[in-house]
């Protein structure tokens, strides 16, 4: 009874929340709806909340997620005073020759860089790349979409390395085993939204163009592409290698004082900083109500595979609680309810955590993408899930190739 009330509350809380938001209100009180309303269902002692929302708040991590946010969203302006992101958007075209390759591939390069920030840089590259093609709702899903794809497999996102940590799988081995899956996941998008942009494809450039528009591409985005090399090479993190590119930048580019005051006024963005932070909020009261921790028991109940228990404990727990926690939480637990899993269950439920985020309302990015698009969480989902289904059943799929047991 107890795990039948705890997740029907969970249910509950996340209906409250597309409520708010069908009914055009803003999403930080969406949100602070949300808050208040786990607080209430789950009776948590209000002493108890305001500690929970005091430590979040004061928290270097959650900090740390603004500032990354307020320094990638400042580069940016500065790059757009430049005409970078213009200049680069251009080299894409050249280099790609497609309009539907430009759009998955701007973003899955843009997408190497760990902050929410580069979100929207995303989202104007695929709105240039798709036009009229695609309406707000499909392009919100193509630039959401495709941005993570890094996210998916690579060990410089904390997910990932955590998973790693935790399960003893060599990194290069996981990366090898997940290149099929992400080769799914870039392909799916095409047969369901980009079929609809016209392919575009230019006659083929001469040599010396192509290598006129590359080097066009490094020159107008050097200081992304500086800040990702900073984070895997030097194990710098987004807060320390940002300041350092911002620098470099303001000497090469020569930005007077006149033009960097209106820069800090310009990057300074309330509304969505706000939204960012009360999603943390929401995220840590969530996950204060243990209500995670119960998937497990509550999935046992049903006949099904063990693997697949677990497949959908991820996904749920990712949607409530973000991958990071889940991996945390549960990946433990899979390994020894299923000890001959191996590369085969991680790479199950790697993808299926990494699909469940496309659609969490704990993820930062979908906020900022519907903020740039006009669109709501909800627009999202709709266009998300006739992708993520097949996805998550392809994955399922290849992971029985790789040997994942199916004892019940």
């Amino acid at each position: 009874e107890m795990e039948y009330g705890a997740i029907l509350r969970l249910g509950l809380v996340f209906l409250l929340i597309v409520l708010l938001i069908r009914l055009k209100k803003p999403l930080w009180m969406a949100l602070a709806g949300g808050i208040a309303a786990s607080v209430l269902l789950y009776r948590i002692p209000l002493p108890t909340a305001a500690g929970v929302l005091a430590r979040e708040t004061i928290s270097w991590e959650n900090i740390s997620v603004l500032l990354s946010f307020y320094l990638v969203t400042f580069l940016q302006k500065m790059l757009e005073r430049r005409k970078r992101l213009a200049h680069a958007q251009q080299a894409f075209s050249v280099l790609f020759r497609s309009r539907r390759v430009n759009a998955a591939a701007s973003s899955i390069i843009i997408g190497l860089l760990p902050s929410a920030a580069v979100m929207t840089v995303c989202a104007e590259m695929v709105d240039h790349s798709c036009g009229d093609a695609l309406d707000n709702r499909e392009k919100l899903f193509v630039s959401c979409y495709y941005r993570h794809i890094p996210e998916m497999f690579l060990p410089t996102f904390s997910a990932v390395l955590l998973a790693l940590t935790l399960s003893g799988q060599n990194a290069g081995r996981f990366v090898l085993c997940m290149l099929p899956v992400v080769a799914i996941a870039c392909l799916l998008p095409v047969l369901f939204y980009l079929r609809k942009v016209p392919a575009g494809t230019a006659p083929a450039a001469a040599p010396g163009v192509l290598r006129d528009s590359l080097w066009t591409l490094v020159k107008n985005l050097w200081s992304l592409l500086a800040i990702v090399l900073l984070i895997i090479c030097g194990g710098f993190t987004v807060c320390q290698a940002t300041p350092l590119v911002i620098l470099a930048e303001i000497l090469l580019d020569r930005f007077r004082p006149r033009e960097l005051a209106a820069v800090v006024r310009d990057a300074a963005e309330p509304v969505l900083l706000v939204n960012i932070y009360l999603v943390m909020l929401f995220k840590a009261i969530i996950t204060n109500t243990g209500v995670v921790g119960q998937l497990p028991d509550f999935f046992r109940q049903f006949p099904l595979p063990v693997a697949v228990s677990f497949a959908l404990i991820f996904f749920f727990g990712s949607v409530v609680s973000g991958s990071q926690a889940i991996v945390a939480l549960c990946l433990p637990m899979a390994i020894a309810a299923i000890p001959d899993g191996g590369i085969a269950l991680l790479v199950l439920l790697m993808s299926i955590a990494w699909a469940a985020m496309q659609i969490s309302p704990t993820h930062v990015c979908a906020f900022v993408a519907c903020q740039y698009y006009g669109t709501t969480l909800g627009d999202l989902f709709v266009k998300a899930m006739p992708v993520l289904i097949p996805f998550c059943l392809l994955a399922f799929g290849y992971s029985v190739l790789l040997g994942l047991p199916l004892t019940v």
